[in-house]
């Protein structure tokens, strides 16, 4: 019995040393806030959750997922207000008083859908879902373009 637990230790730490030694090198993590080209977002009710609010100038990929139990959309506005200050007519923002980028409509439950900007100036826009009261229940996001 007291000779294996010599041999059990040796055989343990060969393992941790062969995993600290296996070479592989982990990919630095972005610094916070820095202004990210691909964006994920979550739609449920009735939130969008951005994993990033801070999005880099040019090109920006969104993933979208619908993670919750009813249809949505996705929609991306410029505007200087904030996301919770939009104006609201019959419980819808009115698209003809902001200045809508693009958008992704009827984003059923369980589905991911991909939308790709070209040409995003630097500026604050409000991602939101426009569908009637959705807006009105929370279902929108700040999003700064730098």
């Amino acid at each position: 019995m007291r000779a294996r637990v010599p041999v059990a230790l040796v055989s343990v730490i060969a393992l941790v040393a062969v995993g600290c030694s296996s070479g592989a090198t982990q990919a630095p993590a972005a610094p916070a806030g820095e202004p990210k080209a691909a964006i994920s977002a979550e739609l449920s009710e009735w939130q969008i959750k951005l994993d990033s609010n801070t999005g880099k100038a040019g090109t920006i990929t969104f993933t979208i997922q619908n993670k919750g139990e009813e249809t949505h959309e996705f929609v991306v506005v410029k505007t200087d207000s904030a996301a919770d200050k939009l104006p609201v007519v019959e419980d819808k923002v009115p698209e003809d008083q902001l200045t809508p980028v693009d958008e992704v409509e009827d984003i059923t439950v369980g589905s991911t859908e991909t939308l790709t900007i070209e040409g995003l100036e630097a500026g604050h826009y409000v991602v939101l879902c426009n569908l009637l009261g959705h807006y009105g229940k929370g279902m929108y996001a700040d999003l700064t373009v730098k």
